[in-house]
């Protein structure tokens, strides 16, 4: 498409167009050997083709692209030339869909897929994995069900790349200053935050925080709570489910000193940069993005927390997926390029390198981190030893009032109003957006 090569901001990455070609032309085309593929059934070389791919929210890091796309298609898809766009001013998704010049690829999350459907790029894939022999048997059924979510009739818009789960961080040095047990695998909410409460102190001028609870999305995530009432229109904040979430973090921020001149979040800076906290749950992506700052920390990891009755489930599914659009003029280039970034080879190595993969292989999650010096002797495994939640439906309404929930931690841990009221008053205001949004 002419117009993209007007874009100036995007990242153009070559996976090779030099004349170096494996393989027989014999061989069969499967998941592991996708090399083969890069030949015609005459044993010629494949015309050179550009795959273009669109990074959503910028969900994959630069080196990241480098060693789970780039890599991998020097040696097995040498013909093919992969352009990232990334998403930024003068290349957002409105603005390359007014263009005409979407790329043939979209990567992003399922949590934000919506975003891509309300532009109608979504392409029923189920005939290009037919074509391309791509079994999605090898997929953890989780990750093949919240894409199937976003069809009405068993249409597969996307496939899965990476999985995200959580985890429940902790610095063994703020335990062992103050003689408190470490936390284990298998917590609940009450019994972490109480542990919190006797590390939440001040020691040598220092105030210790030992819980920040993290967003309340990502806590309500663990018991699948929904936003809305679709048919109806209107929020569900004011129910039970999400009463017992603001309670629990009422609880958590009420611990004595825990509240500092207003301050609340301490998060990851609070974790790996300040060191004030002892407890973070947080989702394995972070997790390996703060690894430089992890270098030279006593820390590990434990399950990430639920309420009692759902101990052993973990976050909802929190996916990464790449969906061939509707638009692209390269569709069977593009599955090529799917078939090797999700083959057992680029996926085992990005499991070694902590990055989850999205495959019902029990040695590659084993594997999970072994390339990376700072998880040596982690209870990283500790990843795998929860069952994502079930997915549900991310609609745009619901994208409307997403942000209500993490918005009113202030009110919970500053505030004077009690969680009813907090409940009540954001459903009120919820369902104004919504209306005013018809």
């Amino acid at each position: 498409m002419k117009s993209r090569t007007k874009l100036t901001a995007f990242l153009l990455v070559t996976a090779m167009t030099a004349s170096v070609f494996a393989g027989c032309a014999k061989e069969s085309a499967t998941a592991d050997n996708p090399s083969a593929t890069d030949k015609t059934a005459d044993n010629k070389p494949k015309e050179p083709v550009t795959v273009t791919m669109y990074n959503h929210f910028n969900n994959i890091s630069e080196d990241r692209i480098q060693q789970f796309l780039i890599e991998p298609l020097k040696q097995k898809l040498p013909h093919v030339t992969l352009q990232v766009i990334k998403h930024e001013k003068g290349s957002t998704l409105e603005e390359l869909v007014a263009a005409g010049s979407f790329p043939d690829l979209y990567y992003g999350s399922n949590v934000g897929f919506i975003s891509y459907l309300t532009m109608n790029l979504q392409n029923n894939m189920n005939d290009l994995f037919k074509k391309h022999n791509v079994d999605l048997g090898r997929f953890e059924p989780w990750s093949t069900d919240a894409i199937k979510l976003f069809g009405n009739n068993g249409e597969m818009y996307g496939i899965p790349f990476s999985a995200n789960y959580g985890a429940l961080l902790y610095n063994k040095d703020i335990f062992d200053r103050f003689g408190v047990p470490y936390p284990k695998d298998g917590m609940t909410w009450d019994e972490v935050t109480d542990l919190g409460r006797k590390l939440t102190r001040v020691d040598n001028g220092v105030q210790y925080i030992g819980f920040d609870p993290g967003t309340v999305s990502n806590m309500a995530s663990g018991i699948s709570l929904t936003y809305l009432d679709e048919k109806a229109n209107k929020s569900l904040f004011n129910n039970e489910d999400w009463k017992r979430i603001f309670a629990q973090f009422k609880n958590a921020y009420s611990a004595p000193g825990y509240v500092q001149n207003g301050k609340f979040d301490y998060g990851m800076n609070g974790f790996v940069k300040d060191k004030v906290v002892a407890m973070l749950p947080v989702w394995a992506l972070q997790v390996l993005n703060a690894q430089k700052e992890l270098e030279g920390m006593n820390w590990d990891m434990v399950t990430v927390p639920n309420f009692k009755e759902r101990l052993g489930q973990g976050r909802s599914v929190d996916i990464h997926m790449l969906a061939v659009s509707s638009v692209s003029k390269n569709k069977d280039a593009a599955m090529e390029v799917l078939k090797v970034i999700t083959s057992d080879e680029v996926q085992m190595k990005m499991s070694q390198l902590g990055t989850p993969s999205v495959l019902k292989n029990e040695e590659i999650k084993k594997s999970y981190g072994t390339q990376v010096a700072q998880y040596k002797g982690k209870n990283s495994q500790a990843l795998f030893k929860t069952k994502p939640g079930a997915p549900y439906l991310i609609t745009k309404n619901e994208n409307l009032i997403r942000a209500f929930p993490d918005n009113a931690r202030k009110e919970l841990a500053t505030g004077s109003k009690d969680v009813n009221t907090v409940a009540r008053e954001m459903e009120e205001q919820a369902n104004q957006k919504l209306a005013e949004a018809k």
